[in-house]
């Protein structure tokens, strides 16, 4: 006995449709899920060359193929060799992308008996009916969804047709969400995979200043605790000197905020002291893609904003970027301050000087390290950070 095909059998099926397109484990739930609705029992979403007739039903991240209640045998032979001869499959004047079909729109029933496809695949399996189409195609490949029952139960009509078609513009959907979800979680793998093989400790943090992940080198450095550690809060928090602490809080506070980042270009700068004395040099680095409006949706908090990236600071014994420029201490003093993204007036009342000072001092810089803006020399001592004399 039929089961009527109602707008919650419709609703239900589409959201599993979406469900199996972010979680791909989910597709044999649909198939079921569809197999009762019509009244049909193997089914299958496959891949399907419309040119050398080759089939296969493996699947992973980017694809949605999938397959119910069919002998794995079968399934293997299919295409081995069945989908060669498959009656069905040779038809592509009518086999479109978004179209339903069935197997009578395909293949003379009377005819479909005296094939070679059907007494040695379809008949050994009970199957005598189809319903079809392709789901999205790629040059050559496409990807289709078939449902298959016996003779006995009629050819595929009324309610079942219109079932289908009306989730297949929605299968469609879900293949290029599964596929370009599955292309991002990739390149996340890969970006995080990356960042493991660089010697730097590496943290990404959230529009709250939070940590999202951090790369071996950053669990050491914050496990460590010396000057840097993880709050509770899920914020790094900066230990010793107040300038220390000062410096640092101001570097992830300018990365943080959006507008600024996008406005000035600049990578925030901080050097902390540990313990021993030694000195890392931290930089907050806003990352590409950041809302430049400046705004953080409510659920996009949690995305990743910054990167912290912690390595040792340049020591003393290096030759410095301020002799190598030729920098007098003032003008060094500056231009660390600069290379901290703080701005002139900043630098100013920090040095407490004048701020016209603060700009004939680094007119004098930018003319010996061969720049000619703000942003051009925060870019250079990013690269080569001034190291400055107690």
């Amino acid at each position: 006995m039929a089961i009527p095909i109602t707008d919650a059998t419709v609703l239900s099926l589409v959201d599993q449709i979406y469900d199996a397109a972010v979680d791909p484990s989910r597709w044999p739930d649909f198939l079921r899920a569809f197999a009762r609705a019509v009244q049909a029992r193997g089914t299958l979403i496959y891949s399907h060359n419309v040119e050398t007739y080759e089939a296969s039903t493996a699947s992973d991240s980017s694809s949605p193929n999938a397959v119910v209640d069919f002998d794995p045998e079968f399934i293997k032979s299919l295409g081995a060799y069945y989908n060669s001869i498959n009656v069905w499959a040779h038809n592509e004047a009518v086999l479109k992308p978004g179209r339903l079909v069935t197997g009578s729109m395909l293949f003379p029933v009377q005819e479909l008996p005296k094939t070679e496809f059907y007494n040695d695949w379809l008949r050994p399996q009970d199957f005598f009916h189809a319903i079809g189409g392709i789901i999205v195609q790629d040059g050559p490949w496409a990807i289709k969804f078939s449902s298959l029952r016996s003779r006995r139960a009629g050819d595929y009509c009324g309610d079942e047709l219109r079932l289908y078609q009306e989730l297949l513009p929605h299968l469609a959907r879900a293949a290029r969400v599964q596929r370009r979800f599955a292309f991002l979680q990739n390149l996340s793998t890969s970006s995080l995979g990356l960042l493991e093989m660089t010697p730097h400790a590496v943290t990404l943090l959230d529009a709250s200043g939070r940590v999202l992940h951090m790369n071996a080198a950053a669990e050491a450095e914050l496990r460590r605790a010396d000057p840097l550690k993880v709050a509770v809060s899920g914020e790094i928090e900066c230990r010793g000197a107040l300038r220390s602490r000062t410096a640092f809080r101001t570097a992830i506070h300018a990365a943080l905020d959006l507008v600024r980042a996008a406005r000035q270009k600049f990578f925030p700068h901080a050097q902390v002291s540990r313990r021993n004395g030694d000195m890392l040099s931290v930089q907050a680095v806003p990352l590409p893609g950041c809302n430049r409006a400046g705004a953080v949706a409510p659920f996009s908090r949690r995305l990743a904003v910054c990167a912290l990236v912690i390595q040792p600071a340049a020591s003393p014994a290096r030759v410095l970027a301020a002799e190598r420029y030729g920098l007098t201490p003032a003008e060094a003093k500056v231009a660390a301050l600069i290379a901290q993204g703080k701005l002139i007036p900043e630098v100013a009342r920090e040095l407490e000087v004048s701020p016209n000072t603060v700009k004939t001092q680094l007119r004098a810089v930018y003319l010996k390290t061969d720049t000619r803006r703000q942003g051009e020399l925060i870019k250079l001592f990013a690269r080569e950070p001034v190291v400055l004399g107690k």
